[in-house]
């Protein structure tokens, strides 16, 4: 197998199709670091307690040819780390760094740039735009809020289920409802997205979730994520939104650029409470 991911991310893609013992196996490759002594198939069952051919399966499922191939792939994998990362002595701040690039390149992956180029014209038309986002997703519709009211844009950013809910009663054809939910099971922000767009507004929904096809929406956007191996716990689960409403941002930016500047401009010229 041969692709620029990291072992770390090529077990990510297949853990959904592993048994349960395959994927204590996974953790335990994930969790720890190895050299190519400790990579030894005796070495592994016997931490593990589980048979060489256990291991084998393990490493058919993340798609090598046996067990032997996936050690190649992580020392590979370890060597990577050492060349991009090799100022940093510490292996955590590796791992973390080395997360930020994968989700990158996910991100990049998924980016569809007829679509983000849609979605900021749909800002750019609207009369009002409003911004629904709960928990830590609420973050990411603040940050947008700020960053499009320094364009110009009338806009709201709505983090709590009441005022979502009611700020869907007073919308119609002339608004803009944009939801961040990473699960896109948000039950007041998935609820409060469909009633925006059955009273006509144009909606659009930033996910992880796989949901084409099942959602009436304007617009899906999807975002990169690795569910199973958790990297929330090490960086924010909501960098891969961020990026993408950065690219929003600079689709936005291009439309009518010298206006939206005189506006941003004007902005900074005044003095601030803070100054």
């Amino acid at each position: 197998m041969t692709n620029d991911y990291t072992i770390f991310a090529i077990i990510e893609k297949h853990l959904d199709e592993m048994t349960d013992l395959e994927r204590d196996i996974a953790a335990y490759f994930v969790q720890n670091q190895f050299t190519a002594e400790t990579l030894s198939s005796i070495v592994v069952a016997e931490q593990l307690h589980v048979s060489q051919a256990a291991l084998t399966r393990f490493a058919k499922k993340c798609g090598f040819k046996g067990y032997r191939e996936f050690v190649f792939a992580y020392l590979n994998t370890q060597e990577k780390l050492e060349s991009a990362y090799g100022q940093v002595h510490l292996d955590l701040t590796r791992r973390v760094l080395m997360d930020y690039t994968e989700l990158s390149k996910m991100t990049y992956e998924l980016v569809d740039e007829e679509k983000l180029l849609r979605i900021a014209h749909l800002i750019d038309q609207a009369k009002r735009v409003y911004l629904f986002g709960k928990g830590s997703s609420g973050y990411v519709a603040m940050e947008m809020k700020i960053r499009l009211m320094r364009l110009g844009v009338v806009c709201e950013a709505l983090t709590e289920s009441d005022s979502i809910t009611w700020a869907t009663n007073i919308m119609d054809e002339d608004c803009l409802a944009i939801a961040f939910s990473l699960s896109g099971q948000t039950k007041a922000v998935m609820s409060s997205l469909t009633e925006a767009h059955q009273r006509g507004a144009k909606t659009v929904l930033f996910t992880t979730r796989q949901r084409q096809g099942q959602d009436p929406f304007t617009e899906i956007v999807s975002l990169a994520s690795t569910p199973n191996l958790n990297y929330g716990n090490r960086i924010s689960p909501q960098f891969p939104m961020l990026i993408m409403v950065d690219v929003l941002y600079a689709y936005f930016l291009s439309i009518d650029k010298p206006r939206k500047e005189r506006i941003f401009y004007a902005y900074w010229s005044k003095p601030k409470d803070d100054d």
